[in-house]
């Protein structure tokens, strides 16, 4: 069999190529693999942040029925208090809990907001605040309310 120099030169070049890539896969997988965890990390964040979210929003939607279910104004804003704080007790969820009940429209029919405001422990330190609002109204039938 006969080779052809064109052939020969081709094959040569073919070599050179295959020594000057060696060790490429590796810095291309430890590139991608940054990558790749990174984007992880960002879902990791963006799920706690969401859940936390909810968890907030939720207390405070409890809160403010409950509160709307108690005789005096005194009484709803413990009655807000003591749901929140026993709800953000096991969780960890917040480094900072704060509670807002507004019952300037304590009456029958009348409205109870409660606000709770959440300062996440999050991760790598990246803290956000989280703030929901529960409204809830006062039954209109019940007695003992002015």
């Amino acid at each position: 069999m006969i080779r052809r120099p064109a052939e020969a030169r081709f094959r040569r070049g073919l070599r050179r190529r295959a020594e000057q890539d060696r060790g490429s896969f590796a810095v291309e997988f430890a590139a991608g693999f940054g990558i790749v965890i990174a984007a992880l990390l960002l879902m990791a964040i963006a799920y706690q942040t969401s859940q936390s979210g909810a968890v907030v929003t939720s207390a405070a939607r409890e809160a403010a029925r409950a509160a709307s279910l108690t005789a005096t104004t005194n009484d709803a804003r413990h009655a807000a208090e003591h749901l929140v704080r026993t709800r953000f007790a096991d969780t960890g969820t917040c480094a900072q809990v704060t509670v807002k009940t507004t019952t300037s429209r304590f009456r029958a029919a009348g409205t109870v907001l409660v606000t709770v405001t959440c300062r996440t422990n999050g991760l790598m330190g990246w803290q956000r605040t989280l703030r929901a609002t529960g409204e809830a109204t006062i039954d209109r039938y019940r007695g003992g309310l002015p």
